[in-house]
C-alpha cells in the first residue's frame, strides 16, 4: 500500500514589521554577527541554549511546581540525564558515541518541562484545526505524487495504448446485480483518475506482475510441447551435389551460404508463430563444412584421452539426464546490419539465427567425474573443458573450450544432450550427440561431439581461436601482428551471449491501408528477447518516436523456464497493443530491452570485423506507397534488413561499401565467353564460375577454400544470378582480391541477358511452387523418398520397375512428355537420372504407383557399367529410392495443344525422333493421344536402336501400330541389325526423316529425344536443312 504523505503547517503571522525593518544587509559586511547562527552551525557571542540555567518564566515555573511529584521516578532511572548516559556507556568503535541523541534525552524523554510543554501544543493545534474547518471547505485528503503529476501535465501514459472496450460493461452489470441500484465500481474509482487507455494499462501490468510471480521451476523431466516435429523425408534439390544429399531440411529455411555448407535462419514470422518452443524443422542450422554421417549404433565418445569411452547406448543409460528448454542463438545473429556498414568476414545473417528447444541429455560433470577427473583442483592453477567434433574440415577438427569450474557448477546445466525435443538429434544438429552450455554463444556448442577432456591451458585449435569473437574495430583483417595477438586474447572471446531484442511484427514488406485508421482498432506489435548467462529479460519497451518516449510490453516465457531459483535459459516471447492510428503516423517502431542488472541495448551498432554481438535497438521504418489497385495510400513496413541476399530492407550499403564494390567490379580482361563455353568447365579438375558478370577460374581455389570444395562446385559451369548473390552474401573484400586473381574474362552480352532473364523466371516459379497441391507426390525442388515394389524381367537387359509413392499419396503429379529424376546418395553428391514413367499416363491409371522401363548397362572388363541402372537392378525390394519432378519444358494437353516453355501451342501432325532410351517420352505422347477417343492427333515415330535387343517397349508400339494404324506409324532404324533383321538399316539420316516424318509445314512439328550423337549431329542438321525451325516446330524433350 503506498504511504499517503499527509502535509500539517503551524500557522505563524510572520515576522513582525519592527524586525524586518531592523534585519541586518546581509549582503554587506561580515557573516559573524552577534546572535545569528554562522557556518560552524553556532551563534557567536551567546554560550550552548540549554547548557546553562536559564530565567524562568511562567511555563518554566509552572514545570518546576512539578518536579517534586517526579522525583521519586527520576530516582528509581526512569528519566535518563546526560550524566547518567555517559557513565553508563563504555566506549566502543573508532570514536566515543553515545547509543542515543541529544534531542531525545533533552526534548523526547517525558521530563516534566517536555509533558507540559506537550499539553500546550495538543491545546493549540486543535484550536487550529477547528478554526481552519470552520473558515475552509477544502478537502482535507492530501495530493499523492502521481495526482501532482498529472495536474502539473506530468506522468501521463502514452495515448497509444488502446483501452479495454469490455471493462466499461462493468458497470451495467453492477447495477443490474444490485436492482438497478447505483453503485460506485472500481472502474469509475479509477476513471476519476486515469483514462481508459490507462486502465487498460494497469490492468495488463497487473497481470504480468501476477504471471511473473507464478513463473515455475523446471526440474528437468519435462516434456517438449513440440516434440510432434513435422516428419522431414524431402531432400532439397540444392543438396544434390553436395555431402549433404541424404539429409532432409525444412523448406522454410533460408540459405545463407548458398547450397553448401548449410547456414540457414527460418522466415521470422514463421519462427515466431511456431511459438515458445521451436520445432525441430524450423531451428537455424550453423554448419562449417558437410555433415558426418555417423550412426547411434558406432559411434564412441573418448573421454580423457580414452580413459573412458562411452557408446550412445551408455551414455543414455548410465547417467541421469536432464531435459529442459534452451534459448541458442549465434553470434552472428543480425550480423547483416554490421555489413551494410562495411563488410565483416561473416555472412549474411538476419535476425532469425537464434530459436529455443528442449534438449536432453546428461551433466558434463558426471561423465568427467565417471573418467576419473576430480570435482576440484588442488593447485591454484586454472584449467578447461575441451571438445572436439567429428567432421572433418578444411582447417582440421572442429574444437574449443570452457572454463572447468564453469563446467563443473550443476547450476550451469551443461549437457551432452541426445535428444532435441524429445526426439533423437537431427543430423543438422549434431546425431548422435552434442555439447548443449545454456546462456553461451552456439560456437560453443560443439556439434557431432566425438572427444572432451581437461587441460591445463586454453584451447588453441583453429576454430576456437579465428572464429566467436569481437575484435576492436581497427582491428579489419584476419593476418598481421595486431590480429594474431588480438584473436588470441582471452578477452576477445564470445561466450555468455549478449541482451538482444527484435521486432517481429509487423513483419518486413507488411501493408496496412490508411482505411484501417478508425478509432479503436488496434494493432498488435510483436517480437522476441533473450540474453546470455541465464540473466532474465526484465523489461521490454516499445517507441514509436525514435526513442523520445517508450511503451511498456508484455512478457511471455515458456512454461516453467526458472533453474535453479534464478536461472532463465529461455528466451521470450513480447507483444504490445496500440491504436493502430498510432502505428501509422509513427517515426519508426523501435525496440529495447533491459536485463537483471537493467542494462540495455546500445541505440547504434558497433561494427567488428567478425560482425559478432550485434544488438542494437532494433527498428522497423514505415513509408507511405500509392501502389494498390484502388488507388487507397499504404504504410509498408521494412525491417533493417532480409537475411542472405533478400535486398528489401531499409539499411542500404554505405558509401564505403559502394567504393569497395566499385574497385572490386574495376580491371577484369575483356575476353568474352558464350554460355556454352562456360558450361564445359563443369568439373573439379577445370571449373569455371561467374560471378557478376566476370568468368573466373577457380579451380586452384578448391584445394583450400575454407568453406570445402563442394561450395565451389556447385557452381561449376553454370551461368546463373545465384552464384553472384551468394558470392557477394559470403565474402569480404580480400575474397574478391584472391577471385581477381582467378579472373578470365566476362560474359556476352546475350548471356548476361540469359542471366537476367533467367533470374525472372526462377523467381516466377519459386512463387508458383509455393501454391503447390499437397495431393500430388512429386516436388519440383525437392526430392522424396519412393518404394520399390517389384521388379519384372522384360528381356535380359530390361526391367520394369514399380514403385509406391510417399505418405499414401494417391497421384504422381506428371504431366505427359514431362519426367522424373532418381536420385541415389552417393559420397560427395547424388546420382540423377531423369526417366519417363509409362504408367500413368491417364489420370484414371494413378493408383499410388508408377512404373519406368530401364535397360541395364551391365558391367565388363573394360567399364563398370551404367550407374543407375544397375543400382535399380541389384536394390532390394522395398528398398527407398528419391525421385524429383516434373522436369522439362513440354507437356501434352491434349487434342494437339501443347505448353512449351510457357507458351501454349497447336500441331495437328507430329514427328517423334527417338533413340534408345529416349523412346519413352515418345510413348507417354503416343499412348496419350491414342488412348484419348477424341484426340485425332497424327504420329510418326522413328526409333533408332543399336540391335533388335535394345528395342524398349517394342510390344507396346506394335500392338498401338495395329490398333490405329490410320493415325500412328512407327519406324525401326537399326544400326547392327542380325541377318534376319527386314526393317532400316544404318544411321537415322536425311532421307529417312523425309520418307517416314511429316514434312515442316504449318500444323506439323517434330520432337526429339536419344543420344547426343545421333540427335545433335544427324537428326538436327538434316530437320533444318529441311525446313524446321528450334523454338517453332522443332523441339527437344
Amino acid at each position: 500500500m503506498t504511504t499517503i504523505h499527509r502535509i500539517r503547517v503551524q500557522q505563524h503571522p510572520g515576522s513582525s514589521h519592527k524586525d524586518i525593518q531592523n534585519e541586518p544587509d546581509w549582503g554587506a559586511g561580515h557573516q559573524h554577527r552577534i546572535g545569528y547562527r554562522n557556518r560552524q552551525d553556532r551563534v557567536p557571542g551567546l554560550t550552548h541554549q540549554g547548557d546553562e540555567k536559564e530565567e524562568h518564566g511562567d511555563f518554566e515555573r509552572e514545570a518546576l511546581k512539578e518536579i517534586d511529584q517526579l522525583h521519586d521516578h527520576i530516582k528509581k532511572g526512569d528519566l535518563i540525564n546526560f550524566r547518567d548516559a555517559i557513565s553508563q556507556q563504555k566506549a566502543t568503535g573508532w570514536r566515543y558515541v553515545l547509543d542515543t541523541s541529544e534531542g531525545w534525552i533533552k526534548n523526547t524523554e517525558d521530563w516534566p518541562a517536555n509533558v507540559h510543554k506537550r499539553k500546550v501544543e495538543e491545546t493549540a493545534k486543535q484550536k487550529e484545526q477547528k478554526d481552519q474547518n470552520t473558515d475552509s471547505k477544502q478537502d482535507d485528503v492530501p495530493k499523492q505524487e502521481h495526482e501532482w503529476q498529472r495536474e502539473s501535465g506530468q506522468n501521463k501514459h502514452h495515448g497509444a495504448y488502446p483501452a479495454d472496450s469490455n471493462e466499461g460493461k462493468e458497470q451495467d452489470d453492477d447495477e443490474q446485480s444490485k436492482g438497478g441500484k447505483k453503485v460506485t465500481t472500481e472502474y469509475e474509482k479509477l476513471r476519476e483518475k486515469y483514462s481508459p487507455q490507462e486502465i487498460a494499462l494497469l490492468r495488463n501490468l497487473q497481470h504480468e506482475r501476477g504471471y511473473i510471480r507464478s513463473l515455475k521451476q523446471n526440474d528437468g523431466k519435462g516434456k517438449s510441447p513440440a516434440a510432434k516435429n513435422e516428419q522431414l523425408i524431402s531432400i532439397d534439390e540444392a543438396d544434390q551435389f553436395s555431402p549433404d544429399n541424404w539429409i532432409p531440411r525444412s523448406e522454410n529455411l533460408i540459405r545463407l551460404t548458398g547450397k553448401h555448407p548449410l547456414n540457414s535462419e527460418p522466415k521470422l514470422t514463421a519462427l515466431f508463430e511456431a511459438g515458445l518452443v521451436t520445432p525441430n524443422e524450423l531451428h537455424y542450422v550453423r554448419n562449417h563444412g558437410a555433415v558426418p554421417r555417423l550412426l547411434w549404433e558406432t559411434h564412441e565418445l573418448e573421454v580423457e584421452g580414452g580413459k573412458l569411452r562411452l557408446s550412445m547406448d551408455e551414455l543414455k543409460s548410465d547417467f541421469a539426464s536432464i531435459n529442459i528448454p534452451v534459448a541458442l542463438a549465434c553470434d552472428g545473429n543480425r550480423r547483416k546490419e554490421l555489413n551494410m556498414i562495411k563488410r565483416s568476414k561473416g555472412f549474411n545473417w538476419g535476425s532469425g539465427a537464434v530459436s529455443c528447444a528442449y534438449w536432453k541429455g546428461p551433466l558434463v560433470r558426471d561423465v568427467l567425474l565417471a573418467a576419473g577427473v576430480p570435482e576440484n583442483f588442488a593447485e591454484a592453477k586454472r584449467y578447461w573443458v575441451n571438445f572436439e567434433g567429428a567432421e572433418e574440415l578444411s582447417d582440421g577438427k572442429y574444437a574449443t573450450c570452457i572454463p572447468f569450474e564453469y563446467a563443473m557448477d550443476m547450476k550451469n546445466d551443461v549437457i551432452l544432450a541426445y535428444e532435441m525435443n524429445d526426439v533423437p538429434l537431427p543430423p543438422d544438429h549434431g546425431y548422435p550427440v552434442r555439447l548443449l552450455i545454456p546462456g553461451y554463444v552456439g560456437g560453443r556448442c560443439v556439434k557431432w561431439l566425438k572427444r572432451l577432456w581437461v587441460s591445463d591451458k586454453e584451447n588453441d585449435s583453429h576454430y576456437h581461436i579465428w572464429d566467436n569473437r569481437v575484435l576492436p574495430s581497427f582491428i579489419t583483417e584476419k593476418d598481421g601482428e595486431f590480429a594474431n595477438t588480438m584473436f588470441a586474447h582471452p578477452d576477445t572471446l564470445c561466450n555468455e551471449q549478449n541482451l538482444n531484442s527484435v521486432i517481429v511484427k509487423p513483419e518486413q514488406g507488411e501493408r496496412i491501408r490508411l482505411t484501417e485508421a478508425r478509432k479503436g482498432k488496434t494493432y498488435r506489435i510483436e517480437g522476441y528477447a533473450y540474453d546470455g548467462g541465464g540473466h532474465e529479460v526484465q523489461r521490454v519497451e516499445v517507441s514509436l518516436d525514435g526513442g523520445d518516449t517508450w511503451l511498456y510490453c508484455i512478457r511471455k516465457f515458456p512454461e516453467a523456464p526458472i533453474r535453479h531459483g534464478n536461472k532463465y535459459w529461455t528466451w521470450l516471447h513480447w507483444h504490445l497493443d496500440v491504436e493502430i492510428a498510432h502505428l501509422l503516423r509513427a517515426k519508426s517502431v523501435t525496440a529495447r530491452c533491459f536485463n537483471v542488472f537493467k542494462n540495455t541495448q546500445p541505440e547504434r551498432p558497433s561494427w567488428n570485423t567478425m560482425g559478432m554481438m550485434n544488438n542494437c535497438w532494433y527498428v522497423v521504418r514505415p513509408e507511405i506507397i500509392e501502389e494498390s489497385d484502388d488507388g487507397v495510400p499504404e504504410i509498408l513496413f521494412r525491417h533493417p534488413t532480409e537475411p542472405g541476399t533478400g535486398k528489401e530492407g531499409w539499411l542500404k550499403p554505405s558509401t564505403e561499401l559502394l567504393i569497395a564494390d566499385a574497385k572490386q567490379n574495376a580491371g577484369a580482361p575483356q575476353k568474352q565467353f558464350t554460355r556454352e563455353e562456360i558450361e564445359k568447365h563443369n568439373k573439379e579438375s577445370d571449373c569455371w564460375i561467374v560471378v557478376d558478370g566476370k568468368v573466373y577460374d577457380a579451380t586452384s581455389v578448391l584445394e583450400w577454400h575454407p568453406g570445402g570444395k563442394a561450395a565451389v562446385l556447385g557452381h561449376a559451369g553454370i551461368v546463373h544470378q545465384d552464384t553472384s548473390d551468394e558470392f557477394s552474401s559470403i565474402h569480404d573484400g580480400y575474397a574478391y582480391q584472391k577471385l581477381n586473381e582467378c579472373a578470365l574474362g566476362v560474359l556476352t552480352d546475350k548471356a548476361k541477358n540469359f542471366v537476367k532473364k533467367n533470374a525472372e523466371l526462377v523467381a516466377e516459379e519459386k512463387a508458383k511452387s509455393a501454391d503447390r497441391n499437397e495431393d500430388l507426390a512429386l516436388q519440383k525442388h525437392r526430392w522424396v523418398p519412393v518404394r520399390l515394389q517389384s521388379r519384372e524381367n522384360l528381356s535380359e537387359d530390361t526391367r520394369k520397375y514399380t514403385f509406391y509413392l510417399p505418405d499414401h499419396k494417391q497421384a504422381l503429379g506428371l504431366a505427359t512428355c514431362q519426367h522424373i529424376q532418381l536420385g541415389f546418395h552417393f559420397e560427395d553428391k547424388m546420382l540423377i537420372r531423369s526417366y519417363t514413367p509409362t504408367r500413368p499416363i491417364l489420370p484414371q491409371e494413378e493408383d499410388g504407383t508408377f512404373e519406368l522401363v530401364v535397360k541395364t548397362y551391365f558391367p565388363d572388363d573394360n567399364q563398370p557399367g551404367g550407374a543407375m541402372s544397375n543400382i535399380l537392378d541389384c536394390m532390394p525390394i522395398g528398398e527407398e529410392i528419391d525421385i524429383r519432378g516434373p522436369t522439362g519444358e513440354i507437356s501434352y494437353q491434349g487434342n494437339g495443344k501443347f505448353k512449351i516453355e510457357g507458351k501454349d501451342m497447336s500441331f495437328k501432325r507430329v514427328t517423334l525422333i527417338l533413340g534408345g532410351s529416349g523412346i519413352t517420352p515418345g510413348y507417354q505422347l503416343i499412348s496419350r493421344i491414342l488412348e484419348t477417343e477424341d484426340d485425332k492427333t497424327e504420329i510418326r515415330a522413328i526409333d533408332a536402336n543399336k540391335a533388335e535387343p535394345d528395342i524398349l517397349l517394342r510390344e507396346q508400339m506394335d500392338k498401338l501400330e495395329k490398333d490405329r494404324g490410320e493415325q500412328f506409324k512407327i519406324t525401326y532404324v537399326l544400326s547392327h541389325p542380325g541377318e534376319d533383321w527386314k526393317g532400316l538399316k544404318g544411321h537415322v539420316n536425311a532421307d529417312i526423316i523425309k520418307e517416314h516424318g511429316f514434312e515442316p509445314k504449318e500444323g506439323n512439328a517434330v520432337f526429339l529425344c536419344g543420344p547426343p550423337t545421333m540427335i545433335q549431329k544427324a537428326a538436327l542438321p538434316a530437320l533444318k536443312d529441311w525446313g524446321y525451325e528450334e523454338e517453332k516446330n522443332c523441339f527437344g524433350f
